[in-house]
């Protein structure tokens, strides 16, 4: 099975740093971003890699090549401009052909997520998607609840959310393309249209993992404070 990694994105939220360096290249504890995702990717079980890039593309492919240096094989699809993101998988069709299944992980979040279990899932069921899910993700703003006049009776910066979220690390079978186009979305467009159809949509979810979305310049300050503290 391939995995397909999402990182053609002009990454506005963190300019002026996307101005010069690719999403992709980010540093986060001394190493680019991307390269977190895809040893961890590899060291369970992954082999062949396909990048999805746009914006400052070079800068990727000069510094993981062919991906040999990695102990994995690296092809990479290209846009002139980033896409939706199942726009960006649409991209690449050329370079999953045959493979019936495949793995999406968007390039910017860093999860321990267990992919076994996502791929054993995803098989056991005969799934046409398994969504990767977590607990604890924070919500980027206050939460207020009020009373029927108004008052406020409860505020809460940020808390974490006690509800399953998506990861955005997915696993799909090629009833994928049914529902994919240039201008689509994964989590906006494509999975729901799959449920509608009644396509068999299952969910993971692993309670223990840690997911950080570092799409912030704020929240790349805590990944990296985290992530270096851990080696």
């Amino acid at each position: 099975m391939k995995a397909v990694l999402l990182c053609a994105g002009y990454a506005t939220r963190l300019r002026p740093l996307t101005y010069y360096v690719s999403k992709a290249m980010i540093p986060v504890a001394g190493k680019p971003l991307v390269e977190h995702i895809l040893v961890k990717l590899r060291d369970e079980g992954f082999e062949d890699f396909i990048i999805c890039l746009s914006h400052l593309r070079e800068q990727v492919e000069h510094y993981f090549g062919d991906g040999q240096r990695f102990g994995v094989r690296l092809q990479y699809s290209q846009g002139e401009r980033p896409l939706n993101t199942a726009g960006e998988i649409v991209n690449a069709r050329r370079l999953l052909e045959g493979e019936a299944d495949f793995l999406v992980h968007y390039g910017d979040i860093l999860t321990n997520l267990d992919i076994r279990r996502l791929l054993q899932t995803h098989r056991q069921k005969r799934a046409a998607a398994t969504l990767g899910l977590v607990t604890d993700v924070p919500v980027h703003a206050g939460v207020a609840q009020m009373d029927d006049e108004g008052r406020v009776t409860y505020f809460e910066e940020k808390p974490p959310l006690d509800k399953p979220c998506h990861a955005a690390v997915n696993v799909f079978s090629d009833a994928f393309w049914k529902y994919a186009a240039l201008d689509l979305d994964i989590a906006t467009h494509v999975i729901p249209a799959m449920m509608a159809a009644s396509e068999r949509v299952y969910g993971v979810l692993d309670e223990h993992a840690y997911w950080y979305d570092v799409g912030r310049l704020s929240d790349l300050d805590e990944v990296n404070k985290v992530f270096a503290a851990s080696l």
